[in-house]
């Protein structure tokens, strides 16, 4: 017990100058799209199967299709060799759901769970569906959510980006592989392109060097 004392006064006395330490950069994307998945690429695909860029990220099913939306944050804000302490990809939610045909309307009452994945491929459009890593980054809406922010924690996924462990090919959001289907519709996100640009998605990296 008598070590123990100065050990924890150490600990108290580093905290202040520790935190100090921690450095914070808000990321805004530099590439972000709505993407179709499941969808009979056949004569009229662009027409039934083509990408959004438009002012919302869709996520969920509507009759030919189900979306899928990919981001992509530059890093050149956050040095090499620093270490990521926590990193926080945050989209805006406000209630509003896919519906087809290039419309939105607002959510039914019920709950949606997220994931978020690595992309591995490197150019969107080489493929027509983007390959992603199975290993998911998870976060959740309540029945009827107020509208707010939808945080995923990707501080691992953003420390290999900057390691270099892994290559920076962007992230992938869906609703949960159980919660996908045809004519399930999930929440439409603001995108880059929405007028308001203080509800655009944006990557938040605390780190130390």
């Amino acid at each position: 017990m008598k070590l123990l004392a100065p050990v924890l006064a150490a600990l108290v006395l580093a905290a202040p100058a520790f935190a100090a330490d921690i450095r914070t950069a808000t990321l805004v994307p530099v590439e972000d799209v709505s993407l179709p998945f499941f969808c009979d690429w056949g004569y009229d695909w662009d027409e039934r199967c083509y990408r959004d860029n438009s002012g919302r990220l869709s996520l969920g099913g509507e009759t030919e299709k189900v979306w899928r939306s990919a981001l992509r944050f530059p890093l050149a804000a956050v040095p090499q060799g620093a270490t990521v302490v926590t990193a926080e990809l945050s989209l805006w939610y406000d209630g509003t759901c896919v519906a087809g045909r290039k419309r939105f309307r607002p959510c039914c009452p019920q709950a949606f769970e997220l994931e978020a994945h690595r992309i591995l491929t490197a150019r969107w459009s080489a493929e027509r569906e983007v390959e992603i890593d199975p290993l998911a980054f998870t976060a959740s809406l309540d029945a009827g959510a107020s509208p707010g922010w939808v945080t995923f924690d990707v501080t691992d996924l953003v420390a290999e980006w900057l390691s270099g462990a892994a290559p920076n090919n962007g992230v992938l959001v869906q609703l949960a592989g159980d919660e996908e289907a045809y004519d399930r519709p999930g929440p439409a996100f603001p995108s880059s392109e929405y007028p308001d640009a203080s509800l655009r998605p944006r990557l938040t990296v605390w780190w130390i060097q």
